[in-house]
């Protein structure tokens, strides 16, 4: 699982610094939400009207209500429209939406969350592949900070094996849809 995380940071890399993007605005900063932690780069288009957002994140679920050890990891990528631009002296506000996928190893949504501390997930982590929804207002200001707030809908794939057989088991990706509610922050320079 560790193995791609290198690759992945380089491919950001050389994303961000690429000389063919040159006159596009480019951000680079750091993901913040109960769903997991991690850092994301943002290419906006010359006009300032569409943006690419990838994130290389951790992956929380089970992890803070200590009902897991493991973390899980995974990436996403949306391609976002502007639909609503403000400009003031010291900020530039806008509501964003967008679309994309996400790919990872992570574990699934399990009844219980509000039980005893004690029960501990039951299934094994899979193979997530989902579809983004993604949802954000992002303000930037003078002084090259962007803050961006949103919510994303991951409806998708879950592949894990059974515990007792052995057996290759898909399911429906619900944790993507029980986790929409839950905001991400991310906190970004601008380049």
């Amino acid at each position: 699982m560790y193995k791609a995380l290198h690759p992945t940071l380089l491919a950001v890399a050389l994303l961000l610094f690429c000389p063919a993007l040159s006159g596009q605005d480019r951000l680079l900063g750091l993901f913040q939400s109960p769903k997991g932690v991690g850092i994301s780069a943002v290419i906006e288009s010359a006009g300032g009207q569409e943006m690419d957002i990838l994130t290389l994140r951790s992956d929380f679920y089970g992890l803070l209500s200590g009902r897991t050890p493991d973390a899980g990891a995974c990436v996403s990528y949306t391609h976002d429209y502007v639909l609503y631009k403000l400009e003031g002296e010291d900020y530039l506000f806008r509501l964003h939406i967008g679309a994309g996928g996400l790919f990872g190893f992570t574990h699934d949504f399990e009844k219980g969350f509000f039980s005893a501390y004690d029960r501990q997930l039951e299934r094994k982590p899979g193979w997530t592949v989902a579809l983004a929804g993604n949802v954000g207002i992002r303000v930037d200001f003078l002084r090259r900070l962007s803050l961006d707030v949103g919510l994303s809908v991951l409806p998708g794939v879950h592949l894990r094996t059974d515990d007792k057989t052995g057996a290759l088991l898909v399911g429906f990706y619900r944790a993507g849809i029980y986790n929409a509610f839950m905001p991400q922050v991310n906190l970004m320079y601008r380049f």
